[in-house]
């Protein structure tokens, strides 16, 4: 491959380095795309090549004006709470949609309603304890087959056209699941563990019926790179050039996953202590 070619990405090239250079969602991609120039590969009509070099000085510009403010008054810290969304709440989570990832970036709520309708346990919440509709962030994590998985691993489907069948529900049993999307808003992002940690929790409760098996991704946005960072997430080339895979049940450096294998641990015990008095 020439140099020259090189300067032309695909866009499951440049939208990574538009991730990787800004701190910006993936998501947000395709909202600035307006100012890369782009190109078809020669006889064909979709799959548009972008320009290395407009990503480079795009990416530049929006990290400018970023530093906070100084003098600015700081705002007091809020008592947060997590929940599994709820009819209600959608409204809310597509304005926090809206306002981090642009309108390219944010799922149609017809779409996302049948699919909380179909597993109502995959989108966790975190919002203000004093007024629900102060949602500040949320993460989803859909249990999914292995082929469904490894097509948005290659990006050969997007998650807007995940249907609600192939959402799997939680029956005993073991699931691979894919990390939708993480989305925090910035004067929130202190409280992420604690959004994780409900999650931990959750999957901790469930053991032994239900067994989360592995965990697939791939980084969509700035939250996405700090969960990856965070639980210590796998590289996965042999899947696709930026997937990554988390197993709960390794050994990991991550506090929060060590909390999860202690929670589970303590319920074997609990469990074969409670075997061992009905002996």
């Amino acid at each position: 491959m020439s140099k020259q070619e090189k300067q032309w990405l695909e866009a499951k090239e440049a939208i990574p380095l538009f991730v990787e250079v800004t701190g910006l969602s993936g998501r947000s991609f395709y909202r600035h795309a307006e100012h890369i120039r782009k190109q078809l590969p020669p006889g064909k009509d979709r799959g548009a090549l972008y320009l290395r070099s407009d990503i480079e000085k795009l990416s530049s510009s929006q990290t400018k004006g970023k530093t906070k403010t100084k003098g600015k008054e700081q705002q007091p810290p809020i008592t947060v709470a997590t929940d599994w969304i709820r009819e209600g709440d959608l409204p809310y989570v597509l304005a926090l949609d809206f306002e981090m990832y642009g309108p390219e970036g944010t799922v149609d709520p017809k779409i996302t309603y049948r699919w909380w309708q179909k597993n109502p346990y995959m989108c966790r919440i975190l919002f203000d304890a004093q007024d629900r509709r102060s949602v500040l962030g949320a993460i989803t994590i859909m249990p999914l087959e292995m082929d469904t998985i490894l097509k948005l691993l290659r990006r050969e489907i997007q998650e807007q056209d995940i249907p609600p069948e192939a959402i799997l529900t939680y029956e005993p049993g073991e699931y691979d699941a894919f990390v939708l999307s993480t989305v925090v808003r910035p004067q929130a992002r202190i409280h992420l563990r604690q959004l994780l940690y409900s999650l931990v929790q959750f999957w901790c409760d469930q053991y032994p019926q239900v067994r989360l098996r592995r965990l697939y991704t791939f980084p969509w946005s700035r939250e996405g790179w700090l969960l990856i960072k965070h639980l210590y997430f796998a590289p996965r080339r042999d899947l696709a050039p930026d997937a990554f895979e988390l197993d709960p049940w390794e050994p990991n450096p991550s506090r929060l996953i060590q909390e999860f294998q202690q929670c589970i641990e303590q319920k074997r015990a609990n469990d074969r202590g409670e075997s061992s008095r009905e002996n």
